[in-house]
């Protein structure tokens, strides 16, 4: 796809969702802005899909539907965005270049001074202290943490009390949403196994090459931590018929029930 009409065509998509928006309920105004809107909207999915294969298509017609898919669109714009620097930059370096900016604010934020230290094992080991805490946080589960904390919010049991599941959007049924929670969940194990515990462990400050491969394989499990659905338990409905027929029976007098005994 081309990426400046890719941007272009999200950023007024967006723009028209806004002006519609402004206009008032059931007025001529917005009814004509949503018609454009909804026009534009099977182009705005496709570039979706392009970018990214997680990405959900938007599924709207309403100002309010659109609206809804803020949190989407942002996303999409973001790796946009991105996609531009790393091109500036690699035009400039005449090579692919990969900026710590590229990571996921979880993994890149708060490691850069240490990496100018030339501490990275150091940055290693608190890119995956602040991902193990953020992926706490998303889900609700501070009893938990690194390896057991990824097996459980990424396991295909329906979410009980007190423990919510992360899940890939899309259709679960197909085989591409399986196969990437699937992977998804042996690939965040493995990284704390393989990752974390070495970084914590062990000493020495590494290398940069290595180190860099370990923050991009952490950045990965915080993308789906950051962009995935989050599933929480909902107690199932009560048994109306059984609760009605309960109060029914400790309302019959006592005479009745004793007679219904014998």
């Amino acid at each position: 796809m081309n990426r400046e009409e890719g941007f272009q065509e999200i950023t007024e998509y967006w723009r028209l969702v806004r002006k519609a928006e402004s206009h008032p309920p059931l007025s001529s105004d917005r009814r004509a802005v949503m018609r454009d809107v909804n026009r534009r909207l099977p182009t705005i999915n496709k570039i979706m899909r392009a970018l990214a294969p997680d990405l959900r298509p938007i599924e709207a017609s309403r100002v309010s539907e659109h609206l809804a898919a803020a949190r989407h669109v942002k996303r999409a714009l973001g790796i946009l965005g991105l996609w531009k620097a790393m091109t500036a930059l690699q035009e400039k370096a005449g090579e692919p270049v990969l900026p710590m900016s590229a990571l996921d604010p979880v993994v890149s934020e708060g490691v850069s001074l240490l990496w100018l230290a030339g501490k990275y094992r150091q940055a290693v080991n608190d890119a995956a202290t602040n991902l193990n805490v953020f992926a706490q946080d998303r889900i609700g589960r501070h009893d938990i943490s690194d390896k057991d904390l990824m097996a459980q919010a990424l396991s295909e049991k329906d979410p009980e009390e007190g423990k919510s599941r992360l899940r890939c959007p899309g259709n679960p049924e197909t085989e591409t949403v399986r196969s990437q929670m699937e992977g998804a969940r042996m690939f965040a194990i493995g990284t704390f196994q393989a990752i974390r515990n070495p970084a914590h462990h062990l000493t020495g400050d590494w290398n940069p090459a290595l180190a860099f491969h370990y923050l991009a394989a952490l950045s990965q499990v915080a993308y789906w931590f950051r962009n995935w659905d989050i599933v929480r338990y909902a107690p199932p409905h009560p048994d109306y018929v059984a609760v009605y027929a309960n109060i029914a029976e400790n309302r019959r007098p006592q005479a009745e029930i004793e007679r219904s005994a014998r």
